[in-house]
């Protein structure tokens, strides 16, 4: 079984979740509730949960200012929010599992479904400490992005990226030291994400920071030359663009 606490400010949305868990998860024990930052900070303190489904505003804080609270977060957690922002952004780049409201009995069924898989401490350590990162300064763009192989989970800041390319269904990472990793998602996946912060998709195969392009190569074949001098193809129908975007670097 799979101990949890519900914590959010509205009664009603605490009995939903529950009401929830208890016909889609039944895998899931609620030991608790809490409506604001302090009570949840003594219930999970008090229970010991294996998850928390944390609200992120409250009336005394939010569910950032309880987690920093703790010395060691051993409890996984599910963000649960009405709150389509920022915060939305920093939860993909650090690879933290979130729900919006209205809860879709899908969303929250697979999010049981992930953690009953594993509950690793140090990836969980890794995503939270960059998620607070992340959210720290609101008016900015994230800076670090969690990344995770077979093997492994890094922690890596996103301007040291060069470049990003597909391989199938797999991206493979060039980092500005000269390393690689190979991550097990879609280079659509990282598009999406990775555009706010200066990376263009160039290519059907290739996404790039636009701050190592050295130049850009029209004979015999639109090419583009980055600062490791490694040669990216351009589509033709992005020349304009890609042109447009280093002039404004």
């Amino acid at each position: 079984m799979i101990k949890a606490v519900i914590v959010d400010d509205e009664s009603k949305a605490r009995q939903t979740i529950e009401e929830m868990l208890k016909t889609y998860c039944p895998q899931v024990t609620i030991a608790g509730q809490a409506n604001s930052v302090e009570s949840a900070y003594a219930i999970i303190n008090q229970e010991k949960p294996d998850v928390v489904f944390l609200d992120i505003r409250m009336p005394d804080g939010t569910g950032f200012d309880l987690l920093k609270r703790f010395e060691s977060v051993w409890f996984h957690f599910v963000i649960i929010t009405a709150f389509e922002d920022y915060a939305v952004a920093a939860f993909k780049y650090s690879a933290i599992d979130y729900i919006l409201k209205p809860i879709d009995p899908s969303d929250l069924y697979a999010a049981v479904e992930k953690l009953s898989r594993t509950i690793n401490l140090e990836e969980n350590k890794k995503k939270i400490d960059t998620l607070l990162s992340n959210v720290d300064n609101p008016n900015s763009k994230p800076d670090k992005i969690v990344l995770k192989t077979s093997d492994n989970i890094h922690v890596v800041d996103i301007h040291s990226i060069v470049r990003c390319e597909s391989q199938n269904n797999y991206t493979q990472f060039f980092f500005e030291t000269g390393k690689s990793i190979l991550i097990s998602k879609t280079l659509k996946e990282f598009d999406d994400l990775l555009a706010p912060s200066g990376f263009i998709r160039v290519h059907q195969s290739h996404l790039v920071n636009k701050k190592f392009i050295k130049q850009l190569k029209r004979f015999p074949q639109l090419k583009l030359t980055m600062f490791d001098d490694t040669e990216i193809p351009v589509a033709v129908r992005k020349k304009d663009y890609i042109i447009e975007q280093m002039e404004g670097r």
